[in-house]
């Protein structure tokens, strides 16, 4: 039995272009795969139309971490306020468990809100006696009162949020919308993330924001606070905004031209010749 050892020692050269080419490869055929005449829109998510016509074109989504209650905003509990003060009943608490913070209280009074509520709208939706201004555009909002969680503590509730689970790990909302309604535009992040500037306690984990188990292209991008909002947008140095835009319409005619079965194997062809130098 004979044993033949092959020593493959690349020069730079033949290292750079074997591995370029290999890559650049890859990046056409999924260029070329989102011209296929068969995939007829490339950026639809994995859901099918809705059942209506979509209005809305884009979505700003405030996280308010540390914000007025509800319970002081919009959600008037006439109730809580007639047990104001009086002990949390058994039947709600119905022997959960309790935060630390009040762990260790003799009593867990009810506590309703101080403010006054009114009745706004065609809607007549309520809203308390903070938002005025808000009230006045009440039959253009949409208040959503049935979400409830049985964590106590803030991380998991927050968590529970964002993602729909109070474990993390799990895709946030933006990801989600990602993924089910897909993007308009598949050079652009699929949302991106402003965070509090300067707070110690910035609740808005990255993780609350991140895609999860799905695909990395459902990530957001959190904004910089300094220098470039996202990196490797900017132009190189050296190289203008006219110079980069006259190469992109240069690209963008060629593209136009040539249909993409002549691309690849322009594109093949280029590759094999490479090869050969190499």
């Amino acid at each position: 039995m004979s044993i033949r050892v092959v020593t493959i020692d690349p020069n730079r050269r033949s290292f750079l272009t074997r591995s370029a080419m290999g890559l650049g490869s890859l990046a056409l055929a999924e260029l070329l795969h989102a011209e296929s005449p068969k995939k007829s829109n490339p950026f639809a998510g994995i859901l099918d139309k809705p059942h209506h016509a979509p209005k809305a074109r884009r979505i700003i989504y405030l996280f308010m971490s540390g914000g007025p209650s509800q319970l002081d905003l919009f959600d008037h509990k006439p109730k809580l306020n007639e047990l104001n003060g009086q002990d949390l009943p058994e039947s709600v608490r119905m022997g959960q468990r309790v935060t630390g913070m009040t762990g260790h209280q003799a009593t867990l009074p009810l506590a309703g809100s101080v403010f006054k509520f009114a009745k706004h709208g065609k809607s007549q939706a309520t809203v308390s006696e903070l938002m005025p201004w808000t009230a006045k555009i009440a039959d253009e909002l949409c208040f959503i009162k049935s979400l409830h969680t049985e964590h106590i503590n803030h991380d998991p509730a927050i968590t529970f949020f964002q993602t729909g689970h109070h474990l993390a790990g799990r895709p946030s909302m933006g990801s989600w919308l990602s993924y089910g309604l897909g993007s308009a535009n598949e050079n652009l992040p699929a949302f991106v993330v402003l965070i509090s500037k300067d707070r110690i306690d910035q609740p808005l984990y990255a993780r609350l924001w991140g895609n999860g188990f799905l695909p990395s292209t459902h990530q957001g991008v959190q904004f910089r606070s300094g220098g470039a909002p996202v990196l490797y947008l900017d132009n190189p140095p050296g190289i203008s905004a006219d110079g980069r835009k006259l190469a992109l319409d240069r690209l963008a005619a060629f593209l136009h031209r040539t249909p993409a079965p002549a691309r690849r194997k322009m594109f093949l062809h280029d590759e094999h010749r490479h090869d050969a130098l190499g």
